[in-house]
């Protein structure tokens, strides 16, 4: 075939896809949580990672991490937490959570990450928790950016949903990156923990259906 004809050719291939209907919107998880769901359309997207950043203290992200695993647990799923600096209290999710929980305690961010790649490669589990707050920043500084955009290649053929827990804004590759705006005061923390939650704000700082060619090119 000739330069001109390949030419020709490829550019009849772009005119198509061009033309071609848009797909269907992804797959959701829903949470149950009001607003969670509803800052993204129905859910957390099957096959991506959304990054929720607590970026303030005494934000309510621990109350949100356990009323996800909660309302989980109540839809008969199973969840994964990979705890990245061994944080987290069993004994404020309760026994229900407990009985449908992976809990993998980790001591550092390294160990963590290694541990999400394993469970999204092995992609039997609906929804899949990685708690990054805890690690300390210098740790959270040496992840290397192709890291992420190789975890998010391993869960995009896949149904779970990826969520990441993380003290500041840092996955580049985030499908939706939602920001914790509360500050809870002392007395409002004293509250039950669905009473918390309800009174969560967040704001959508980014959102995308899929990754740029740029992405792409960062993530070979």
């Amino acid at each position: 075939m000739s330069s001109n004809r390949t030419i020709i050719h490829l550019r009849e291939l772009i005119q198509r896809h061009q033309t071609a209907p848009p797909p269907r919107a992804a797959a959701r998880l829903e949470t149950g949580i009001a607003s969670v769901d509803e800052t993204l359309a129905g859910g957390l997207p099957k096959g991506a990672l959304v990054e929720i950043v607590s970026a303030l203290p005494g934000c309510g992200a621990s109350s949100l991490l356990v009323s996800l695993l909660r309302k989980n647990a109540a839809a008969s799923r199973w969840s994964a937490l990979i705890d990245g600096h061994d944080n987290f209290d069993p004994a404020s999710a309760g026994e229900a959570v407990l009985s449908c929980l992976l809990w993998i305690r980790c001591r550092t961010a390294d160990e963590a990450l290694r541990s999400a790649d394993l469970l999204l490669r092995d992609g039997n589990l609906p929804l899949v928790i990685l708690d990054l707050r805890g690690n300390p920043d210098a740790e959270l500084r040496r992840i290397p950016t192709p890291q992420w955009y190789r975890l998010q290649r391993t869960i995009e053929p896949t149904g779970i949903a990826g969520l990441i827990l993380t003290p500041r804004p840092m996955i580049p590759c985030a499908q939706a990156r939602l920001l914790l705006q509360n500050r809870l005061s002392l007395e409002a923390l004293d509250d039950e923990q669905e009473t918390i939650v309800r009174t969560l704000r967040m704001e959508l700082t980014r959102n995308r259906a899929a990754m740029s060619h740029e992405d792409l090119a960062q993530a070979g």
